[in-house]
C-alpha cells in the first residue's frame, strides 16, 4: 500500500548499504554510506538513501546503468532501509556523520524538520529547479521558500470503475456530484452490484481516497488548504462543511458489512466484479488491473456542470543532496539528471501508479496509468489536506480526520460534529487557528 504519513518517532536503526555491480576501479563506499573523494582516474562513488527496499533491482538493473552510461565517472549505490525504520536511520546516520550523499526526502513536516537540522544542501538558483512548478517544490522547502529536494514522483487519487458493469447498466461516467449520486443510485436500484467498494475498517483510506479526493472541489483546492494553514479559513466554514456532506452521501451505497472491510477486501470486491466503483489511489494500479476485467478511471466530479475540476496529486518522494557529502559536485550531476525526461519516463514506467511532477509531459506505457495521468489535464492539482504543518502538533489534524470520518460511517457522527471536533483540535495547538 502506498506510503501513509510517515511517523516521526525516533527509533534507532541503521541503514543497510545495498551495493550493485561496479567497475573494478570504483572507490569503495565508506562504512556509514558516504563516499570517499575519488582520486585521479577513479570513479566517484555516491550512495542514495531510500525507504523503498522493493525497488533495489529496478535501480540496480535499469535506472543506475542508464545514468552511468552517460556519466561514466560516477558510480551510484542504492542504499535502502525498511520504510518504518527509514526516518530514524537517516537521522542516526546523518547526526553521526555517516549518512548517504543523496537522501530520499519525505514530503512536508518530516522533511521540514530535517531542513531545520541542516541535513540538505540548498538548491536555490540551480537550473534543475526550472523543470518543476512551485507547487511541486513546496513540500521540500523551508518557511522562507528555499528549495532543498528535487521531486521524484507523486501519486494520484480518483475512481476506478468497471466498464462492463457501466455498459450493462447503461451508465455514463459522472462529471458532477449530482450525476455521481445518480449513478450510485441506479447501481443500487439494479441490485446486482455494490455501488462503492469502500470499507471503514482502515480509516486512513477514508481520508486519502475519500474526503481528500472529492473535497478540493468544495474548498477550492489550494485556496482552502492554504487558508487552513494561514488561519484565514476554518474547518467549520461552509466550503469544508460541503465537502464532509459530499463524503457522507456515500454511506447508503457502501457494501453490506462495510464496517469490517479492510483495504485489500475493497480491492478484491472490485476485482471480483462485485462492485462497480472503487475510490482509490494510483498506487494500486497493479492490484486493480487484473486479467479479464475492463477497468477505467475517472476523476472527482465537479460541483456543478462546467465547474472547476480538482485532482489530488500527493507528492510522494524527492531527492536531496546531503550537506555533509564530500562529493557534492557529482551528487548535483545525478540530481540534475533526475529532472530529465530520460529519468522520469524510466522511473514512472517501472513503477506504474507513480507520476512525474515535472512541467514536461511524460508518456506512460501502462494504459491505466496514462488514463490516470490524463485526469491532470485541465484540473487544478492539490495535495492531501492535512499533511502540511497541520499535523505537526497534537492532536495531528490528519489523524483526527481519519478518526472522525470513521465515526461518521460507523457511529453516525454528524458532519457538523465532525468539522467542529476537527476545528477544536486544530485550534488547541496550531497558532494561526487560535
Amino acid at each position: 500500500m502506498h506510503a501513509i504519513r510517515a511517523s516521526v518517532a525516533l527509533v534507532a536503526a541503521a541503514a543497510a548499504v545495498l551495493t550493485s555491480a561496479c567497475a573494478p576501479s570504483a572507490t569503495p563506499v565508506t562504512t556509514g554510506g558516504s563516499a570517499a573523494p575519488a582520486a585521479a582516474g577513479e570513479k566517484t562513488v555516491l550512495t542514495l538513501g531510500s525507504w523503498r527496499t522493493e525497488d533495489l533491482a529496478m535501480w540496480e538493473d535499469e535506472i543506475l546503468p542508464a545514468f552511468e552510461k552517460s556519466h561514466p565517472t560516477i558510480d551510484v549505490k542504492f542504499a535502502a532501509t525498511n520504510t518504518n525504520e527509514y526516518n530514524a536511520a537517516i537521522q542516526s546516520q546523518v547526526d553521526g556523520g555517516t549518512g548517504p550523499d543523496l537522501i530520499t526526502c519525505r514530503p512536508y513536516d518530516v522533511n521540514r524538520s530535517w531542513i531545520k537540522k541542516g541535513y540538505f544542501e540548498k538548491l536555490d538558483g540551480k537550473p534543475m529547479l526550472d523543470a518543476f512548478e512551485p507547487l511541486a517544490l513546496d513540500p521540500w522547502s523551508d518557511d522562507a521558500g528555499s528549495r532543498y529536494c528535487l521531486p521524484t514522483a507523486a501519486v494520484l487519487a480518483g475512481f476506478y470503475y468497471n466498464k462492463g458493469i457501466f455498459a450493462e447498466l447503461g451508465l455514463r461516467v459522472p462529471t458532477t456530484q449530482a450525476e455521481f449520486l445518480d449513478v450510485l443510485k441506479k447501481i443500487k436500484d439494479d441490485g446486482r452490484y455494490t455501488p462503492l467498494a469502500v470499507g471503514s475498517s482502515e480509516s486512513w483510506q477514508l481520508a486519502y481516497n475519500g474526503l481528500y479526493s472529492i473535497g478540493p472541489v468544495y474548498w477550492k483546492g489550494e485556496e482552502g488548504r492554504q487558508g487552513l494553514i494561514k488561519g484565514t479559513k476554518k474547518v467549520t466554514d461552509p466550503d469544508f462543511q460541503k465537502a464532509f456532506d459530499a463524503f457522507a452521501a456515500w454511506k447508503p451505497y457502501l457494501p453490506k458489512g462495510f464496517e469490517s472491510l479492510k483495504y485489500p477486501d475493497m480491492t478484491q470486491l472490485f476485482t471480483l466484479g462485485k462492485a462497480a466503483i472503487l475510490p482509490d489511489g494510483s498506487w494500486n494500479i497493479n492490484q486493480v488491473a487484473v486479467d479479464g476485467l475492463d477497468v477505467g478511471v475517472f476523476g472527482p466530479p465537479a460541483d456543478v456542470a462546467g465547474g472547476e475540476r480538482y485532482l489530488q496529486e500527493m507528492p510522494d518522494m524527492a531527492i536531496g543532496i546531503s550537506a555533509a557529502s564530500t562529493n557534492k559536485a557529482a551528487a548535483e550531476e545525478f540530481l540534475a539528471w533526475t529532472a530529465t525526461p530520460e529519468f522520469l519516463e524510466l522511473y514512472v514506467n517501472k513503477l506504474p501508479g507513480f507520476f512525474s511532477m515535472a512541467k514536461q509531459p511524460v508518456t506512460y506505457t501502462n494504459t491505466l496509468a496514462q488514463s490516470f495521468a490524463d485526469l491532470k489535464n485541465g484540473a487544478k492539482l492539490t495535495p492531501r489536506l492535512g499533511l502540511d504543518r497541520l499535523s505537526a502538533g497534537t492532536p495531528p489534524f490528519d489523524d483526527e480526520v481519519w478518526r472522525v470520518l470513521q465515526l461518521m460511517l460507523n457511529e453516525d457522527l454528524s458532519t457538523r460534529q465532525a468539522t467542529e471536533e476537527l476545528q477544536k483540535g486544530l485550534s488547541s495547538w496550531y497558532t494561526p487557528q487560535q
